[in-house]
């Protein structure tokens, strides 16, 4: 049996998958980002997160493909495998950055533009094989756009400076008890802001119809394609494909700033465990 892994900042979505590539059980454990999380706190989650709620006994995994957010570098990379090896003694693990991931589910051995836009967001060129050209997020601070944070951060910074809508206004605060300082505090002081701020994403899901919304919803993929995606000189040449749950959800407007740029978006995946499944029994991996 193999499992593949999806990790990105909230959450973590595994496959597990046996060899005649039967997709047998699926689950969901917090994100693990070496950004956010040491080797031992990835550990610790998974002993005590995922491996009590198998279905099965955790030593017939075999292999362990996980492809994670702030996974880019080698030594994140090691710092996420290790914390998964303490857990998995006795698995084989790869750690791959969730680019691959993008890039493989969405284009298999061809080549792309492959977008993430879930918590946080990520671009790249890939060849068919290999990540050429990655023109950097620069995360939550000072990029992300076209995420689910970036868009929370756009609409608590017009809460708290009063630029929304006094019926959008009166609506948040019907939903939400944070105000100016409990925002604040989240942001800056406490773990995972990106999380934090992504979680708005649901008011601008329920509110969607809202002009005031629309607007935000669209600014945020406009700025993350005049940022990155039109910044790769072939964008207009190859596909390009989005990842991701905010890609999904918000695909209408997603798709109208694609059409505005003069591209089209061949392929929209929430999740891409299953293709990530057929990718890596087609190479026999």
């Amino acid at each position: 049996m193999i499992a593949i892994a999806d990790s990105g900042t909230t959450k973590t979505s595994w496959l597990f998958v046996d060899k005649v590539n039967n997709k047998s059980f699926t689950y969901k454990s917090i994100g693990f980002n070496p950004y956010y999380q040491s080797p031992e706190n990835i550990y610790s989650n998974l002993i005590h997160g995922l491996i009590p709620n198998l279905d099965f006994p955790f030593e017939a995994i075999e292999k362990i493909f996980l492809y994670g957010a702030g996974c880019e570098l080698e030594e994140k990379r090691a710092e996420v495998a290790s914390g998964i090896k303490q857990a998995f003694p006795k698995t084989q693990v790869y750690v791959y950055h969730d680019l691959l991931a993008a890039a493989r589910a969405l284009f298999g051995d061809e080549a792309g533009i492959a977008c993430i836009s879930g918590t946080g967001s990520n671009t790249c060129y890939y060849d068919g094989k290999y990540i050429i050209e990655n023109i950097h997020s620069l995360g939550l601070f000072l990029g992300d756009e076209g995420s689910g944070g970036y868009k929370g951060k756009l609409l608590v910074k017009d809460y708290i400076r009063k630029n929304m809508p006094e019926h959008i206004k009166d609506a948040f605060e019907k939903k939400y008890d944070d105000r100016g300082p409990e925002i604040l505090d989240s942001v800056y002081k406490k773990e995972f802001p990106s999380r934090y701020l992504a979680s708005y994403t649901m008011f601008l899901s329920e509110n969607l119809q809202d002009p005031y919304v629309q607007d935000l919803v669209y600014r945020s993929f406009n700025e993350l394609f005049e940022n990155c995606v039109t910044r790769y000189t072939n964008h207009k040449t190859v596909q390009i494909g989005f990842i991701g749950s905010i890609a999904y959800f918000f695909q209408d407007i997603l798709k109208r700033v694609a059409t505005d740029k003069g591209v089209n978006i061949s392929k929209i995946i929430r999740n891409p465990l299953e293709d990530l499944a057929d990718y890596h029994f087609r190479k026999g991996i």
